[in-house]
């Protein structure tokens, strides 16, 4: 599978870049095969390319051509971000046919649909008497951790206690000294509701 697409935002394209690289796309697009029915396109992008060419050459434009000039490269990076989308949907799976456009590709941003549990994981007393304080290494490509702790393992996760921090210790308060707190935690961020979780640690609160 192609690890690419065509980029489809054209806001950081150079003023003096974005003018050849739509004429590159409307020149690749003529009679291209690959995509017979890019005319609805390739006119829109025609329509807003020669208007931003005029504008664009005036050496010392007025404020008002100035904002006249922000209108139509917003016009013409929709024009080119339009024909993007088309290929990009066309062929999601072929940078040859991405490319034939004359439009530049992009790497597609990498997924990380199941995370691994947090690391070195441990359970030590807390900052104060009747606390215990929760430590973790977040997992690579989590953006948080998620730290559950009761005092009775046998409960469901929905009744455990929930402290959420982005890095570092969880303070763990719901305690008293002499309780055994039981503690697990997971780390949170990937592109599905999985959420590994470590094993259960436990601990006396002094």
């Amino acid at each position: 599978m192609s690890a690419h697409r065509l980029n489809t935002n054209f806001d950081a394209v150079l003023k003096m870049d974005v003018g050849p690289l739509a004429q590159n796309c409307l020149t690749n697009m003529v009679s291209n095969a690959r995509y017979p029915d890019a005319r609805p396109f390739t006119d829109t992008l025609g329509l807003a390319l020669t208007p931003y060419l005029a504008a664009a050459s005036i050496q010392h434009p007025t404020p008002t051509q100035t904002a006249e000039l922000a209108q139509l490269r917003t016009a013409l990076n929709a024009a080119l971000s339009a024909v993007a989308v088309m290929a990009n949907a066309l062929f999601p799976d072929d940078d040859a046919a991405l490319l034939s456009t004359g439009l530049p590709l992009g790497k597609v941003p990498e997924r990380h649909t199941t995370l691994e549990a947090p690391t070195k994981f441990q359970l030590v007393d807390g900052p104060q008497a009747g606390t215990l304080c929760a430590k973790a290494r977040r997992s690579p490509h989590a953006v948080a951790m998620k730290y559950l702790y009761t005092l009775d393992a046998t409960l469901p996760d929905m009744e455990w206690y929930v402290v959420v921090v982005r890095d570092g210790d969880a303070l763990i308060s719901q305690c008293k000294s002499g309780d055994r707190v039981y503690c697990k935690v997971a780390a949170v961020g990937g592109d599905t509701d999985a959420q590994p979780f470590t094993d259960v640690l436990s601990r006396i609160v002094q």
